[in-house]
């Protein structure tokens, strides 16, 4: 008797559902992050008191310092930290904090394209034959850089609005061979992820002061803060979603017969 061949369906469905699992353990590491800040934060505002707003302001005067060396420390900083992996949001939300919108948001979009750029490197020319022992026992992820070898530029843009780390898409994109230009046109679709990130961080530090009585701003403009971050979080889970759809749809598909 000949072994059961598992049909193209079956294998299909089975990549599915890694595919999903993946996704929804990508999400609730995401989400950690926020958690870990906040309560952090509801930690500082309670011991700290009136006396967070002197810390904030020793270290906005200290920032202020630093003059443009902050950023472009913060930004060196940001291509290391992400190229070992540790998740750009609390990166991104220490730098709204920090440096505010414009500055942070200029900082965060340089050094995750200059990450990516790095981390494509990287995976090209050094760690292509690592990744591929890696992709060997992880299905999930050799299944996502099946079907980006079949329709490269619609699956990274998928790829960079889903809650899937940054760092490792960019080392199994570089593995898979994709072309550099369209792999940098898709770190682009991290920008507006990026941007909400770091305005979680200035609304964060906005509130802190609000709480202990420090803010000089209306109750008007406090709302409005808090509601814009409601705002960003309703506007990232639906497109994460969207695209979480759309990526499982692209992966279930079958790839284009060998010649």
């Amino acid at each position: 008797m000949t072994e059961h061949q598992p049909r193209p369906s079956e294998t299909n469905a089975e990549g599915t559902n890694r595919l999903r699992r993946l996704l929804t353990r990508a999400g609730l590491r995401a989400a950690l992050p926020y958690l870990v800040i906040g309560i952090l934060l509801v930690i500082a505002i309670v011991v700290l008191g009136r006396e967070l707003d002197h810390h904030i302001t020793a270290i906005e005067s200290w920032i202020g310092r630093l003059g443009p060396w902050g950023p472009i420390a913060f930004v060196a900083l940001f291509v290391l930290a992400t190229s070992l992996l540790i998740p750009d949001t609390v990166l991104c939300i220490i730098a709204g904090a920090l440096f505010g919108m414009a500055w942070g948001a200029a900082a965060v979009v340089v050094g995750s394209l200059l990450a990516g750029a790095l981390q494509f490197a990287l995976s090209r020319r050094l760690l292509r034959a690592r990744i591929e022992q890696v992709l060997a026992a992880k299905p999930s992820l050799a299944a996502i850089q099946r079907a980006v070898t079949h329709d490269e530029l619609r699956l990274q843009l998928l790829l960079r609005v889903t809650p899937l780390n940054p760092a490792t898409m960019s080392y199994l994109l570089g593995a898979a061979g994709v072309r550099f230009a369209g792999f940098m046109i898709a770190c682009l679709a991290l920008v507006p992820n990026l941007i909400i990130e770091v305005y979680f961080g200035h609304a964060g530090k906005h509130v802190a002061r609000a709480a202990v009585g420090a803010s000089k701003t209306s109750h008007l403009h406090d709302f409005a803060i808090i509601g814009g971050v409601v705002v960003c979080v309703v506007v990232m889970v639906l497109v994460s979603r969207i695209a979480r759809k759309a990526l499982m749809q692209a992966v279930a598909e079958p790839g284009p017969n060998p010649p």
